[in-house]
């Protein structure tokens, strides 16, 4: 949880905070109808859309192939995340709408044959009874199982709205017995790891064997897995998908109908910290300018719920709707930057409550680097760092100085678009020597107008090439450090 200072000492430490044009809090975008237009994405990626997500429920991979070129026709450092669908429940893609009310009867087949059924797992009525509950759309309908005859699910409505095709389903406290990942997944995944993606995030995961069986299918690939904790069964076995997977995305839209919705703000503030204490990134989704779908403006609750988010320690706010087919994505992107921004004012070092569960010499070395940057006036944390494992390590503890990583390759790069407060760029050649070493990571950064010639920075690097652990700081100013290559 936050250190809290009182309002004098907050305000004499904003006086030091280097605020960068981004906010240091990530913003992923869902990429939809809304913001297929390349004009809309230039504006959302230049407010700030640093991972670009497309639901692989609604996307074939030739709609993959097309959103992902558009997208690195405009910019290459845009990370690309692809969610598949795994164990979700989601209806077919039927003509149009329907209205239902309280008391009405909807019969939910398991077939081609029938107006609604649920496409991706055929079989659910195996696994219901009478007096089940199933839950379309988040929460939107509701629905009581009268009886199951034929492979047809006969229901009952308890709260009506409107059904939408391909919408999903729940089944609130029903253990599922659907496979982890279905033929689209599989299909889906090797095109992703084909087109170099970045980033695959598992809806569902129930507990480490779904992350386990990702794994398998993305084998030999650098893309990193997100795990998409939805249910009652993911709560329970959040510590063991924390461990295998690379990060956990935080999805309050279904978690909210699966588990009494007055846990969720306490269950999100845990997932943050366990994710913290891990250095595994975090993503708060679904639900966070909801109203903006519609609307130009948020309203005052999604304003502070944003600002929440950011106060836990999250490294993501994630868009869904608001910016796959609301009327408004760009104004969503917007109000998401101007209220993170805000809200990194008051999130101050220190976030952890416990030491980091990780490799101790690196949690020592960023300690370090901590209290060298609270003690003097640094201006930037420059770090080396290979696979971006250091810099996230470093960001877990969110010092209040921008962070520039320097990795290895392109991937890497992208991929800690989805850690809070670092900025990346690619720098393949190593130095031997160490002095050497040390002032081209700096002029490289020069070159890339992350650090000016004036300002005091701190440089977190192994001393040899094939050091396994980040074993050497240094402080100094940028001019100076470069100088060193002439001498």
């Amino acid at each position: 949880m936050l250190s809290w200072l009182n309002a004098d000492r907050i305000i004499s430490r904003l006086i030091l905070f280097c605020i960068l044009p981004m906010p240091k809090t990530k913003i992923l975008c869902t990429i939809g109808p809304a913001t297929w237009d390349k004009e809309i994405l230039k504006d959302i990626i230049k407010n700030g859309m640093a991972v670009a997500r497309i639901n692989g429920a609604f996307a074939d991979v030739t709609e993959l192939d097309r959103v992902a070129k558009i997208i690195r026709s405009i910019s290459k450092d845009v990370a690309l995340m692809l969610d598949i669908k795994g164990t979700e429940v989601r209806l077919n893609k039927f003509k149009e709408s329907l209205i239902i009310k309280k008391g009405d009867k909807v019969i939910i087949g398991s077939g081609r044959e029938d107006k609604i059924y649920p496409v991706t797992y055929p079989d659910l009525y195996r696994d219901l009874k009478q007096g089940d509950n199933l839950v379309i759309d988040d929460g939107k309908v509701k629905l009581t199982v009268v009886d199951i005859q034929d492979k047809k699910i006969h229901t009952k409505v308890v709260e009506g709205n409107e059904i939408s095709p391909g919408k999903s389903i729940n089944t609130p406290g029903i253990a599922l017995s659907n496979p982890a990942l279905t033929e689209i997944d599989k299909e889906q995944m090797k095109f992703a790891v084909k087109d170099n993606w970045d980033f695959v995030a598992a809806s569902f995961v129930r507990s480490k064997k779904d992350i386990e069986a990702v794994k398998s299918e993305l084998k030999g690939s650098l893309i990193k897995i997100f795990a998409k904790v939805e249910d009652a069964q993911g709560i329970e076995n959040i510590d063991e998908i924390i461990d295998v997977a690379d990060g956990i995305i935080i999805a309050r839209g279904d978690l909210g109908v699966e588990i009494p919705f007055e846990k969720i703000p306490m269950i999100q503030k845990k997932i943050i910290t366990k994710c913290l204490l891990k250095a595994k990134p975090v993503v708060v989704a679904t639900h966070m300018l909801e109203s903006m779908i519609e609307s130009p403006v948020a309203t005052r609750a999604e304003i502070n719920d944003v600002a929440n988010a950011v106060f836990d320690g999250s490294d993501i706010l994630w868009l869904s709707a608001e910016s796959s087919k609301g009327k408004y994505p760009r104004e969503a992107v917007k109000t998401l930057k101007q209220v993170a921004i805000e809200a990194e004012k008051y999130v101050l070092p220190e976030i952890l409550d416990g030491e980091p569960e990780i490799n101790p010499i690196t949690v020592a070395l960023a300690k370090g680097v901590l209290d060298i940057a609270r003690s003097l006036p640094i201006d930037k944390i420059v770090v080396a760092t290979g696979s971006g494992k250091t810099a996230r390590i470093i960001s877990s503890f969110r010092p209040k100085q921008p962070i520039i990583a320097l990795t290895s390759n392109e991937t890497y790069k992208r991929q800690l678009n989805a850690t809070w407060g670092v900025k990346a760029m690619v720098m393949e050649t190593v130095e031997s020597d160490r002095d050497k070493a040390i002032s081209k990571v700096v002029k490289k950064a020069l070159e890339e107008k992350l650090v000016k010639k004036s300002d005091l920075i701190l440089v977190v690097r192994g001393t040899t090439p094939s050091s396994q652990n980040t074993n050497s700081l240094e402080v100094g100013i940028v001019g100076e450090m470069i100088n060193k290559l002439t001498d």
